[in-house]
Formats: structure tokens, C-alpha cells, sequence
């Protein structure tokens, strides 16, 4: 799968909002997407980072022309200085976004313990600039599938302003995003093939014995696959008898530090 990652505004054109300590949400934007593409590359999958010279609809159209199947839009929030907390909106309609929405502000909460300000429906959605709109939010409707905007926190918030700050929270929210992701992509694609068609999805790792450590083999290997820690490969085979070269150990081990939430930020 294909993941669109959209920084919200942009570091030279759009600032975006500004915390009472001078903090720009672009500059937050960008550090958190730029370690959530590691992350999600981590997990076996691809990573798009939209082109931020564009606008919000037009970066939304990007992804889709790169052919990525959901997509996510980092911001952070801004209104009182005591409004706290993470909230995601979804398109109108877009049933599979709202379950994208919900599937990552829940590891979203669980994992950095902000407050839920719940999945919103962009329907319900106003700018500032005219009250009246009832078009909701370009980002979400100019894309096809999947996609949720993310509002990390309020950088209008001194308190909230200075953990958006934090490199460890920017990689704690990166790391719940990517694991949001995943549990919705686990979920999406057994729904689409048991929508496609009535029977089973084919057994992962065949060759894998029932009996090869009296099964405990077996059920190691399934768990860490369901985690997005094991690949197989193309064939869907394991070869538990065929030895690993030094980057396949190294991406073993930078998928499971990715999981643990231990990955340190890459250049």
C-alpha cells in the first residue's frame, strides 16, 4: 500500500498558526511527516510526501495521481489558550475514512495521552474567513479514497505548544500514526476480500510446519507478520531454513524498534 503524507501548510509560503512561544505549525507539520514516512517504510509499506509548495485540494490531486491509497494530513490546531487536545476529520460520506480516522486517534490517544476531541465529520466544518462554507475541507474531498486530517494538539496552547516542541512527542505521535495505519489497512484488506469474493484468503507461510517447535514456530512467525514486523516472501512462502543477508537482519531489527516506538529520527 501506498501512504500520501500531506505536512500541512509550508515552511516559505504558510507558516500556518503560531504558538505564543513563536513554534510554527509547518515547521511541527513537516518533523512529524518526515518521521512518520520512516515509520511507514519501516511497516513495509510506501510513503508519498506531498509537495508543499502546493495548496491543501491540489496536494490532495498529487497523491491521487500517485496512486496512493489513503492519505493523511498533519496540522495542529489553534483557538483558546486553554483548548487542548487531538481530534481527526474525515470527508463527508467517505465511510472508510471515517474508519481511518478512528482506527488512528485511538492509538493516537492511547500512546501519547492527550485528550480525545473525537473523529469530526468535515460537514460540520467552518473556516475562519467565512461562516457560511459548506464545501468542507479540500485536503479530504479532492482525494478519492481513504484520508483524515489530523489536528495534533493546540499550538495556541503553552502547554500543548511546548510538547509539539518535543522531538520524543513529534516521534510518539509519528510512531501511533504509522500503527493507526496499519490496524486500518489490516482491517480494510480483509474487508475488501471478503467483499470480492466468499472464500478464505490464502494461509500465509504454507511451508511454515505445524510441527516445527511443536508449533510455536509457526504462531511466532503469524504474530509478528499481523504486528507489520515479518515479511514473507513473494510467494507467500517463510523458507525457515534459508539464511538472511545483513540488510534483511538490519530491516528485521528497524521494523521492530519502529513497533517498540525506540526508532531514533533519520536525517
Amino acid at each position: 500500500m501506498k501512504i500520501g503524507i500531506d505536512a500541512g501548510h509550508g515552511k516559505d509560503r504558510d507558516p500556518g498558526a503560531i504558538g505564543p512561544y513563536g513554534t510554527k505549525e509547518a515547521d511541527i507539520t513537516q518533523a512529524i511527516a518526515l518521521q512518520l514516512g520512516n515509520y511507514i517504510l519501516a511497516l513495509g509499506q510506501e510513503a508519498f510526501l506531498c509537495d508543499r509548495s502546493l495548496y491543501a485540494s491540489e496536494r490532495a490531486v498529487q497523491a491521487s495521481r500517485e496512486k496512493c491509497d489513503i492519505l493523511i494530513s498533519l496540522h495542529t490546531n489553534a483557538g483558546r489558550s486553554s483548548a487542548q487536545g487531538i481530534e481527526a476529520w474525515f470527508a463527508h460520506g467517505n465511510e472508510d475514512g471515517k474508519r481511518l480516522a478512528s482506527a488512528i486517534l485511538g492509538v493516537l490517544i492511547a500512546e501519547t495521552g492527550a485528550v480525545s476531541r473525537g473523529i469530526k465529520d468535515d460537514a460540520d466544518w467552518r473556516p475562519a474567513s467565512d461562516p457560511n462554507w459548506t464545501g468542507g475541507m479540500g485536503v479530504l474531498r479532492y482525494f478519492p479514497g481513504p484520508a483524515v486530517l489530523l489536528e495534533l494538539l493546540f499550538i495556541s496552547n503553552p502547554v500543548e505548544e511546548k510538547l509539539l516542541s518535543s522531538p520524543e512527542f513529534q516521534q510518539k505521535c509519528a510512531h501511533a500514526i504509522a500503527c493507526g495505519v496499519l490496524d486500518f489497512l489490516n482491517s480494510w484488506k480483509k474487508g475488501n476480500q471478503g467483499s470480492s469474493n466468499s472464500s478464505q484468503a490464502p494461509d500465509p507461510f504454507p511451508d511454515l510446519s505445524p510441527t516445527l517447535w511443536a508449533g510455536k514456530a509457526r504462531k511466532i512467525a503469524l504474530a509478528l507478520k499481523d504486528l507489520g514486523i515479518l515479511t514473507g516472501y513473494e510467494d507467500d512462502t517463510f523458507r525457515p531454513e534459508q539464511p538472511i543477508t545483513r540488510i534483511e537482519a538490519a530491516s528485521l531489527i528497524y521494523r521492530t524498534l519502529s513497533y517498540l516506538g525506540k526508532l531514533p529520527p533519520l536525517e
